[in-house]
């Protein structure tokens, strides 16, 4: 029976409101928590940054905590010429940033999609709790959420994807959910962008590679796992507190190191070999791939990298997010993983983060449940992308339900009662040949 239209209506306009009032309760009690002086955190750092050197007009290129693209620069600089005290203003950003990623997923299903991408978002962001507010990355996973919204319009989505990598340089990731036809729409901007940077900022983009290029190998990584295991059974390293995180360091660092490196081009040569496919037509191209691809990319990347701070695990939600905005999507499982992911790693920072760096067993298996569960979010978001771009994964998704033993029998008995109107119809049974 149908639902009239009215009460589908009514409906529909209570669960926005229901959306809308916990948005407004969770994103409140953030903005209140992020602002309290003790828990400043790195914001502390980007107002040094801001009162030392960006509002004097140049970069912080001698510091190497200084890790960020050029582009990073211009939100910090902006923070600091917004009214009142910089710590509250970049958290009014990053909120202002969360709305403006709520708004257009809330608009999905006049796209054609569903509000699942939104209740996942308002619902998943507090998870992190003040590391959504509080990190530079808010304003990139806005950039990308917005370019997965409108991921049919090739130009505008390359232009959100170039702001995002000047910011951060993950959001290239989103080049393997391009379309094919649309590549040099996608590539123009970013490519312009990347120019530009060379040309114009070639000191600070030199200093932030170098920087990058210099860091160890992050305790919370998946790489450096082994070693917070093995440090539990006497291993003889050290942990290193540089360059603005905890690092491992001494005996065999260099390998978990080298082992880091080689999976991110193993990750960078699948996904250029995937965007190869993609642009040649051989790859049996679905509009979801669009979200899920960058997905499982950036899942691969998080996975693979020597830097896995807490606050990266915010490009996973919106990415998911965006995917369950599409209301069709092979990455619901994976979704939800990435849900256990967040809750897991808040758990390690920054609930037992001194407990952890003194040699506790019960926040280290913490650390290694998180790194599993992320491992097997990775393996099944990109299992999931390559079975339904295979021959006939479409039709496979189209109708899970008649693959189920249930399904079957509906399907015999829908056949059957065709078959048996077929006959009252003509007086003669009807071919199913």
């Amino acid at each position: 029976m149908s639902v009239p239209r009215g009460q589908r209506i009514r409906r529909i306009f209570l669960s926005s409101y229901a959306l809308w009032a916990l948005w407004l309760a969770s994103r409140a009690v953030l903005y209140l928590i992020g602002t309290v002086p003790r828990y400043v955190g790195d914001v502390g750092l980007y107002q040094h940054w801001y009162a030392c050197c960006l509002s004097r007009h140049f970069f912080p290129a001698a510091d190497p905590m200084w890790q960020y693209p050029p582009g990073a620069a211009g939100v910090f600089w902006l923070t600091g010429h917004l009214p009142g005290g910089y710590v509250d203003d970049f958290a009014f950003l990053a909120v202002g940033c969360d709305l403006a990623v709520t708004v257009f997923l809330w608009l999905a299903p006049r796209r054609g999609g569903s509000p699942a991408g939104a209740w996942y978002w308002v619902c998943g962001v507090p998870l992190l709790g003040t590391l959504a507010v509080g990190r530079l990355d808010i304003v990139p996973v806005a950039l990308c959420v917005v370019a997965l919204c409108l991921a049919g319009r090739g130009g505008v989505r390359g232009a959100l994807l170039a702001a995002g990598a000047a910011v951060k340089a993950w959001p290239v990731t989103l080049l393997a959910g391009t379309a094919p036809g649309q590549w040099r729409r996608a590539l123009a901007a970013p490519v312009a962008v990347l120019a530009a940077t060379c040309v114009f900022f070639r000191v600070p983009t030199m200093s932030f590679l170098a920087h990058q290029g210099a860091r160890g190998v992050e305790i919370e990584s998946a790489a450096a796992t082994p070693f917070m295991i093995w440090r539990l059974a006497g291993w003889h390293g050290a942990l290193i507190y540089r360059y603005g995180s905890w690092q491992l360091g001494g005996e065999y660092a260099a390998l978990a190191r080298d082992a880091s490196r080689a999976g991110l081009v193993l990750v960078a040569a699948a996904a250029a070999a995937w965007c190869v496919l993609t642009a040649r037509g051989r790859i049996r191209w679905r509009p979801e791939f669009a979200a899920d691809a960058p997905l499982a990319v950036t899942l691969l990347a998080l996975l693979a990298s020597p830097v896995l701070s807490p606050q990266y695990v915010l490009w996973a939600i919106g990415l998911a997010a965006a995917c369950l905005a599409t209301g069709r999507t092979t990455q619901r499982p994976v979704a939800l993983a990435v849900l256990g992911v967040a809750l897991l790693t808040v758990a390690v920072f920054p609930t037992g983060w001194q407990s952890l760096l003194k040699g506790s067993a019960t926040v280290t298996g913490i650390l290694v449940a998180r790194n599993a569960l992320l491992a097997a979010a990775a393996a099944a978001a990109c299992w999931r992308v390559a079975r339904a771009a295979r021959p006939g994964g479409e039709d496979r998704d189209k109708e899970p339900a008649l693959r189920s033993p249930a399904g079957r029998r509906a399907n015999v008995l829908q056949r059957a009662d065709g078959r048996r109107q077929s006959i009252e119809s003509t007086g003669t049974p009807k071919s199913h040949s």
